[in-house]
């Protein structure tokens, strides 16, 4: 019975410690984002008109390293962009991008003025996005594939209404 209690205790502790840590996080319509990825894609263009994601993380950060096979698995599937967050020049993000074998649109956001337009102050963050553009859910630090997979779902089923 201790385990059940201390287990309970610790769930709704980290439940409050991301609802503390998303606080200052957009909800709402998205800030605009800059019109290209580095590889040139439009980048409204791919979120338009259906639920999709987007990835802050950055390439010093463990936590965002240990979920790139998450995200690469669900932006198979589903649109998104990645933002880089304080990762360098375009350079080094598309070396990094190419060292790990990660096939994502992304956009360079070195100097952290996108993140800190979306409210993000760690990584990694995901937003995503109803078909209306308009966020629906944020998770913060590690998240699992098929926690953004029911999310998504979700947002598709039509039992969202959020």
């Amino acid at each position: 019975m201790k385990i059940i209690r201390d287990l309970l205790l610790l769930i709704m502790f980290v439940g409050l410690l991301q609802t503390f840590m998303q606080r200052d996080m957009r909800s709402g319509a998205t800030p605009d984002l800059p019109m290209k990825t580095l590889s040139g894609e439009n980048s409204a263009k791919l979120l338009a008109n259906k639920p999709a994601i987007i990835y802050f993380w950055g390439s010093w950060c463990g936590i965002c390293a240990a979920i790139q096979g998450t995200i690469s698995e669900v932006l198979h599937d589903y649109p998104g962009i990645t933002v880089a967050l304080r990762s360098g020049n375009n350079a080094n993000v598309l070396s990094y991008m190419q060292k790990h074998k990660l096939n994502w649109q992304v956009i360079n956001d070195n100097d952290g003025a996108l993140a800190e337009s979306f409210g993000v102050s760690a990584v990694p963050a995901v937003f995503i996005l109803g078909a209306d553009g308009e966020v629906s859910f944020i998770t913060l630090g590690y998240v699992t594939e098929i926690g953004l997979r029911v999310r998504l779902w979700w947002l598709t089923s039509g039992y969202w209404v959020g």
